[in-house]
């Protein structure tokens, strides 16, 4: 093995033992329903909007896909800043085969080189999935 390939594979198992993805990640918190009117995922009928997959990303991702992190050198880069990060999903969404998508590809670590960040079937997961399926609107 040359060293140059030695250091790249101490670099990936760096990456994953500090933290691209929170293997430790447990079940997610219940959400309180905010009640008729409010909006956003507690409320069925309105629908997901992009503030609740937002949220997702920035807690599940911008850890390392942020300018500067350790995943910088990648096209998914999560700033904060809402029409930038929209922008940045958007690439990763298939909005006519929603369960294809990269991003949800991603997500449950399926060619995501920090592993999964939020599996198949967790509320997260679903989230991402149904606002894909009702048409990934900003």
């Amino acid at each position: 093995m040359t060293s140059e390939r030695a250091v790249r594979i101490a670099a990936v198992l760096f990456g994953l033992a500090v933290g691209c993805a929170d293997f430790s990640r447990g079940p997610a918190a219940p959400v309180a329903d905010g009640g008729a009117g409010e909006g956003g995922a507690s409320n069925p009928d309105a629908g997901v909007s992009f503030a609740d997959v937002e949220a997702i990303l920035v807690d599940g991702c911008q850890r390392c896909h942020a300018p500067g992190g350790e995943a910088s050198d990648t096209t998914f880069l999560i700033s904060g800043d809402p029409a930038a990060d929209y922008a940045t999903a958007m690439a990763f969404v298939d909005v006519n085969a929603p369960g294809s998508s990269r991003l949800l590809a991603k997500m449950s670590g399926n060619g995501h080189g920090g592993g999964t960040v939020h599996a198949a079937g967790t509320p997260e997961y679903q989230t991402v999935l149904t606002w894909i399926q009702e048409g990934a609107l900003p």
